[in-house]
């Protein structure tokens, strides 16, 4: 009970962590490349207006004045002041495609035959910016000065900022991961101290249903004692049978209390291989007379030959568990089957007729002191069966759950693994 707390404790915290760290990562990593985008924006922005600026010289005698910066980037002022330098160049096409002119910077980077391979693709595509491959590009048309119609292809070479991008990438990912594997040891060993108390309050209140249970069965057992001896003074009586109705009853309840506090304490089973057909038929047909008392039916359909890995005492109990559940709760002239089933895994189902299984809450069945039908008091059952069933497979390592079917019908399902965890 108290390593599956911790156990949920630590994955709880390390999802929440890896959420943090990831939104954290990605934060980062979006800003970088939005003002990386934003700085190549800016770049072809610098790139066009340098270039119309010498096409178009001021009058004779006018000092002129250079083309400042877009107040858009991350930082607009800072970089305006940076006047960050274009690495690109201007291309300039007809209106059919035919291209005019180059022009570049003194470098001359880019060969005449790769612009135009780049500009033909980009007029192709039609769109009027982005990015083709590891170019950033914006595409406009004007007005040259004699008058014709142009197509301008500004192109900035972005490999050593998609560099940039990559690289801050892959160092977020090894700091996330990093930080996110040192958080996780920190909290798996702070998990013992967070779920202290729990532990300690558990084992406590566990403590007290084991020597309560054990301090109950001497009254108990005096009880029973003198009833029998007054019945044997005073002869029979409804008031003694009465008597050894209750005491029949506190004494089922103090066996499931303590029952279920030595599940609790995760003691590791002795498993053995055994019959699993045999257990399940020979334990569920010894329910059948009692069904036919009640005027009910029962069918089996257990696959023969069956052998499992378990402690057999417990499973018998876990099918004796389901009977007495289906016996309780069949509706009158009702039908109850048991089936057993190898597959991937192996599945027991008991069914049985039951009108009002659909406004129970079948999810919560398997609570101790849960009772699906509030109206039945009168029946001996306390509600700490099926949390007893509940703790036994999963000490199998299996898992059962209790769904509603058509035609008013219940199923009681268990699904036990081929290998049981603890072997």
């Amino acid at each position: 009970m108290i390593k599956k707390l911790q156990k949920k404790f630590i994955s709880i915290s390390a999802m929440g962590l890896f959420l943090m760290i990831f939104l954290v990562m990605v934060s980062i990593d979006c800003a970088f490349f939005y003002q990386t985008n934003s700085h190549l924006n800016m770049k072809l922005t610098m790139l066009i207006r340098e270039q119309d600026f010498s096409d178009f010289p001021g009058k004779q005698g006018e000092k002129q004045i250079p083309p400042s910066m877009p107040e858009d980037g991350f930082m607009p002022h800072f970089e305006n002041k940076l006047r960050i330098q274009s690495d690109g160049c201007l291309v300039y096409l007809s209106k059919d495609g035919t291209l005019l002119n180059i022009r570049q910077d003194a470098a001359r980077r880019y060969s005449e035959e790769e612009i135009s391979e780049i500009a033909s693709d980009l007029l192709e595509d039609g769109k009027s910016h982005g990015w083709y491959e590891y170019y950033k590009f914006h595409m406009e048309e004007r007005t040259a000065a004699d008058g014709s119609e142009q197509i301008v292809i500004g192109l900035v070479n972005a490999s050593s900022d998609l560099y940039s991008i990559a690289t801050v990438i892959v160092i977020s990912l090894i700091i996330g991961i990093l930080s996110f594997v040192l958080a996780l040891l920190i909290i798996v060993f702070a998990s013992k101290k967070a779920v202290k108390p729990v532990a300690e309050s558990y084992t406590k209140q566990k403590q007290f249903v084991t020597d309560a249970g054990h301090e109950l069965k001497t009254p108990l057992t005096v009880i029973s004692a003198n009833s029998e001896l007054a019945r044997m003074i005073y002869g029979d009586s409804e008031w003694f049978d009465s008597i050894d109705k209750q005491v029949a009853k506190m004494n089922g309840l103090v066996r499931s209390l303590i029952t279920l506090a030595r599940m609790d304490e995760e003691q590791k089973p002795v498993f053995a291989a055994f019959s699993l057909s045999d257990a399940v038929f020979d334990t569920a047909k010894s329910f059948e007379h009692l069904i036919h008392a009640k005027q009910m039916l029962i069918t089996f359909d257990i696959e023969e030959n069956l052998m499992y890995v378990g402690d057999e005492s417990k499973i018998r109990e876990v099918v004796s568990i389901l009977m007495d559940n289906a016996v309780k709760y069949c509706d009158a002239n009702g039908k109850i089957a048991v089936r057993l089933k190898d597959g991937k895994q192996i599945r027991l189902q008991v069914i049985n007729d039951f009108s009002n299984a659909e406004s129970c809450e079948l999810d919560k069945v398997f609570e101790r002191f849960y009772r699906a039908d509030k109206a039945r008091t009168s029946d001996g059952s306390y509600g700490l069966g099926l949390s007893i069933a509940k703790s036994i497979v999963e000490l199998h390592g299996g898992t059962i759950s209790a769904r509603s079917l058509e035609h008013d019908r219940v199923v009681f399902e268990v699904i036990l693994p081929k290998k049981p965890r603890s072997m």
